[in-house]
């Protein structure tokens, strides 16, 4: 059952040294967990197995023991995993909840169920006592038989990445995984730690990064733009995000769309499609929250994972991760769709940004995240029935930090958003549908998009803070305009659209 066997230095129980994982520990910490959800659509409950799977969870504990850990020394300034010699039963994992059938709608249906699941797993008392991972069967309410099930497996974000989610929801719903290798505690001390994060930067790096990020932002105007400084959107939001609670949204792009996107983007020398996605989000989030002005930028960043089984790395747990950040500049109407796809596609797949990302990571890490006197703290943090133990306050530096941004209404630090694509992967066996998508996240940035494809196209989902940088009704404005930039491109394949044409014509 859950760990009762303790912490011994022996076993490498080593601290969250790496940055991701430091800062997932303190979203946790102040009430906006980070977690991940895969949720799979089988037609009925008896296309699927339960009592394999209620075995498979044990098994996979055995061959992948980071799903035992809970995190020791939470509030301290050095978290541990610590392990488990035996593993959660599935009483612990797996759990049952009806929904009302819409068999009208089904992807409003669907979408219903999605919401629930990726909620019910942002309260947790203790990262030391519960689970850091579930299933949940979501079968319908009233003749249940005949309408379709739905399995969503909820992790929290310290353990695993996408990528490797979406590995491990596959294996939980196979016939066979005798090909899946046994896995020792020392490698997720490895790849939880992060080779070589604690290392400085070169110092070339260190001069540069304090330059851009801290002291041109407070130049005057007249010298920001002689440098070509151009300020990412949001500079400033409406509302806190300590105010704006989470929603999620979820945008469907045919098989037959995603095919010919696919195509289209080799016809402009986009060999893939994550650029062509990513590029019409942008311009749809520009026409919407940006109104079409020049004068910002949307810069975001796409955490990526570089995990190579082959070279030690673990097949799904923890993660081997870097981030490339990317920037449109100043957007005019004559911008290019396609040499900002282009664009983003050679950042994307650059060896040096991966390094630049990798040394930012570094920068992060060199943070200082001392003790606080948690009586002291001055931030309003939110409902104490979401933080552990009800406890408010502020432990760390980085806890303090991270309530102050919540508090803030310039709280995203020159970041507009994350965007986290997972490619296409095919589903997992016996399943119709899969999508991929995260928590909301009020420490983050303002807005939160995943995209995975499979078999019945691509599937994007939204994470934003309603009311803050985004408001519910702009979003779906902009994945109105989204789904009609891709039309667009898509039903023109050889034109070479400007932002304004492809914007004037979908607003």
């Amino acid at each position: 059952m859950a760990p009762d066997d303790g912490l011994t230095e022996a076993q490498g129980k080593s601290p969250f040294y790496e940055w991701t994982w430091r800062l997932l520990v303190t979203n946790r910490s102040v009430g906006s967990p980070s977690t991940i959800n895969i949720m799979l659509t089988f037609p009925n409950p008896s296309s699927f197995d339960v009592s394999r799977l209620t075995k498979r969870i044990g098994e996979l504990q055995q061959l992948w023991p980071l799903l035992s850990a809970t995190i020791a020394d939470q509030r301290t300034t050095k978290p541990k995993f610590r392990y488990s010699y035996s593993s959660w039963t599935a009483d612990q994992i797996l759990s049952s909840k009806t929904y009302e059938a819409n068999p009208n709608n089904l992807i409003a249906e669907r979408d219903t169920v999605y919401e629930m699941a990726l909620r019910q797993f942002q309260v947790k008392v203790s990262y030391d006592s519960d689970p850091l991972w579930g299933i949940t069967l979501f079968r319908a309410s009233s003749n249940p038989e005949n309408q379709r099930l739905y399995v969503a497996l909820t992790l929290d974000h310290i353990i695993i990445d996408g990528r490797g989610a979406v590995k491990l929801a596959k294996a939980l719903v196979a016939t066979e995984i005798s090909h899946l290798e046994k896995e020792d505690i020392e490698l997720y001390d490895k790849a939880g730690i992060g080779e070589g994060a604690d290392e400085l930067p070169p110092y070339s790096v260190i001069a540069a990064t304090i330059f851009r990020m801290v002291l041109v932002p407070r130049l005057p105007d007249v010298v920001k733009r002689w440098l070509g400084y151009v300020p990412p959107w949001p500079q400033k939001i409406s509302q806190a995000t300590i105010d704006s609670p989470w929603k999620s949204s979820i945008v469907d792009v045919s098989a037959s769309l995603t095919l010919k996107l696919k195509g289209v983007g080799k016809k402009h020398g986009v060999a893939t499609l994550n650029p062509t996605f990513h590029t019409a989000w942008v311009l749809a989030i520009w026409a919407v929250f940006i109104d079409g002005k020049s004068d910002e930028a949307v810069r975001d960043c796409s955490v990526k994972d570089l995990r190579d089984v082959s070279k030690g790395d673990p097949y799904c747990m923890a993660g081997h991760p870097t981030i490339y950040m990317w920037s449109t500049g100043r957007l005019t109407d004559q911008s290019r769709f396609w040499d900002l796809a282009q664009a983003y596609s050679n950042v994307s797949t650059d060896p040096q940004a991966a390094l630049d990302g990798w040394n930012m990571m570094k920068m992060v890490n060199m943070m200082k995240n001392g003790p606080t006197n948690p009586e002291e703290c001055k931030y309003r943090a939110p409902d104490s029935d979401a933080l552990p133990a009800g406890d408010k306050r502020a432990y760390t530096l980085a806890e303090e930090e991270a309530l102050k941004k919540i508090n803030s209404l310039s709280p995203f630090q020159g970041m507009s958003g994350t965007w986290s694509n997972l490619s296409y992967l095919g589903l997992p066996e016996g399943a119709t549908d899969m999508i991929f998508g995260v928590s909301g996240n009020a420490t983050g940035t303002a807005f939160n998009t995943c995209l995975v494809g499979h078999e019945g196209g691509a599937r994007i989902q939204n994470a934003y803070s309603d009311g803050a940088a985004m408001a519910e009704d702009g979003v779906k404005r902009a994945e109105s305009i989204f789904l009609d930039i891709l039309q667009s491109i898509a039903g023109e394949e050889e034109k070479d659209w400007t932002v304004g044409d492809l914007v004037k014509k979908n607003l």
